[in-house]
């Protein structure tokens, strides 16, 4: 018999693709969170490398140059005092983003494991906590975090603990939603009746498998959280001068409007590109996560 050259030749397998690659796939195809994630890196560059990037330093005052134009000296003018606009701007860019961060990190860090508790026990206790999260989360949070501020005192930790505070029933609010929907699975069923910890369960097998919904509300929080450190420091309750932050910067040149735009103008692309940067980015990660949101 004979055999034909198509009966020798066997297709290949193909090869199946990961989740990762999957993933990273789905966000590639989503060009305004990938325009996102670009602002995001350039912002961490200018933050991790401002000694080197700075022509200036931040806090290197000349009278002579003061309300300078932006030129080739000065790429974006110098403000009141003489100081160069594009230096404070990218050592602003490092205060910015780590106390961002650091805001969200008070939130995952205290609002999540509420959150576990209360939807894991349910029950009084889970009444007793969501009345409290309801409670905070009934004030205005950039009013709250300017009360707890101004009872703080001015300075860049006490901006971050007062709006870190705010952001804790939102984080609260979410976990103990995630754990509602994954407590009742077979794999956390199968746990209690080995025997194990309520404190494993909670933190071994549950937060493990609603890490992706607190991961996006964290980066869309970092967007929130870069706004309500500006709106503090333009309100004289975050760090104090000669400290470069955007909010700062934002107020100094206020009162210039007229004379001189370009000192409140390009902090305040700064902050705008930066929250939109995380908003996007943010979306993006939902996207991946959750193509049916």
């Amino acid at each position: 018999m004979a055999i034909s050259l198509a009966d020798t030749q066997r297709p290949e397998p193909v090869k199946p693709v990961s989740n990762r690659v999957r993933a990273w796939r789905r966000f590639a195809r989503n060009r305004l969170a990938v325009v996102g994630l670009v602002i995001i890196l350039g912002f961490l560059v200018l933050a991790v490398f401002a000694p080197l990037i700075a022509p200036y330093k931040p806090d290197a005052a000349n009278f002579a140059l003061a309300f300078h134009p932006p030129s080739a000296q000065h790429l974006m003018g110098t403000d009141d005092l003489g100081r160069d606009v594009l230096s404070r701007m990218i050592y602003g860019t490092r205060s910015s983003l780590i106390s961002a961060v650091a805001i969200v990190a008070v939130g995952v860090g205290i609002g999540v494991p509420i959150g576990l508790v209360s939807g894991y026990y349910g029950g009084l206790l889970d009444d007793v906590i969501m009345r409290l999260v309801d409670s905070g989360l009934a004030f205005p949070g950039l009013v709250l975090a300017m009360a707890m501020a101004w009872v703080l005192g001015p300075s860049l930790f006490h901006a971050i603990i007062a709006i870190g505070v705010v952001t804790i029933p939102q984080f609260a609010r979410v976990t103990r939603g995630q754990v509602l929907e994954v407590k009742s699975r077979q794999y956390v069923e199968a746990s209690q009746c080995l025997g194990a910890s309520p404190l494993r369960i909670m933190f071994r097998h549950i937060l493990v498998n609603i890490a992706t919904p607190i991961i996006v509300v964290a980066t869309l929080t970092i967007g929130s959280a870069l706004l309500s450190v500006a709106s503090l420091s333009f309100l004289g309750l975050g760090p104090p001068p000669p400290a470069p932050n955007w909010g700062e910067m934002l107020q100094a040149g206020s009162e210039y409007l007229t004379n001189a735009p370009w000192i409140s103008l390009f902090p305040g692309i700064g902050i705008f590109l930066a929250v939109l940067g995380f908003n996007m980015f943010g979306d993006g990660l939902r996207d991946v996560f959750d193509p049916n949101h």
